[in-house]
């Protein structure tokens, strides 16, 4: 078992697990729900559809609910204690207490790699937070003796308009994509548009993994 005698009176934690965030997952699935059963329904009507059977409507409903649960599986409550790291799952039964991962210490080094992940090494595991938290993170793992190398902030740094430009195209890429879906998905104007916020959406992907085609200094070498 992990020694948690070092643990503080006043962990810090990040992906809380509250009440409020699992009304937002909740209202996430509803919207992702409703824009389904929407593409689905104007989809059906520009193929000439007067009418469409509210029980083919029904559908879509189970499917939404197992990708809302899958996703939910991976969200994760983390907490440093100390020099401890502890985890709850999302799906983990009410009022389970987190469970100790890993002891924290100048043997470990914590690399931010994606948007929001950052990877304890040499043998640790991914940790998820808000870029609100990131700085909470960093501190929590400086005072537990873990090295923080940050490459991939220093490289949004010096690309600050490239690095903001990546969500809102992901996001008009996304938006695109179904609403081409839902009002002309086999015309040739909706193909070509499809095409476009296609190349778009992949374009905002490029942009927020492109950090991962710079060379990186090695993590005990920089």
């Amino acid at each position: 078992m992990i020694d948690s005698s070092g643990a503080t009176d006043q962990p810090v934690r990040f992906g809380q697990r509250t009440r409020r965030g699992v009304l937002v997952w909740i209202g996430l699935g509803a919207v992702a729900l409703c824009l389904l059963e929407f593409v689905g329904a104007r989809s059906l009507m520009a193929q000439g559809f007067d009418w469409v059977d509210p029980v083919m409507m029904l559908i879509p409903i189970p499917v939404i609910i197992a990708i809302w649960l899958t996703i939910l599986g991976t969200a994760t409550e983390w907490t440093i204690a100390g020099h401890e790291l502890r985890r709850r799952g999302w799906l983990s039964r009410p009022g389970s207490e987190p469970a100790a991962v890993m002891e924290l210490g100048p043997q470990l080094e914590i690399v931010h790699e994606t948007r929001s992940g950052w990877r304890i090494r040499p043998y640790g595991p991914a940790v998820y937070v808000a870029r609100g938290q990131a700085a909470s993170l960093t501190g929590a793992m400086e005072r537990a003796g873990v090295r923080v190398v940050d490459w991939r902030g220093d490289w949004a740094g010096r690309h600050r308009l490239l690095d903001r430009l990546a969500v809102p195209i992901t996001l008009v890429g996304s938006a695109g994509l179904l609403v081409t879906a839902a009002q002309a998905p086999w015309r040739a104007e909706g193909v070509a548009a499809y095409c476009v916020f296609w190349g778009a959406m992949m374009l905002g992907f490029a942009i927020d993994f492109l950090p991962w085609r710079i060379k990186r200094p090695s993590a005990r070498g920089a």
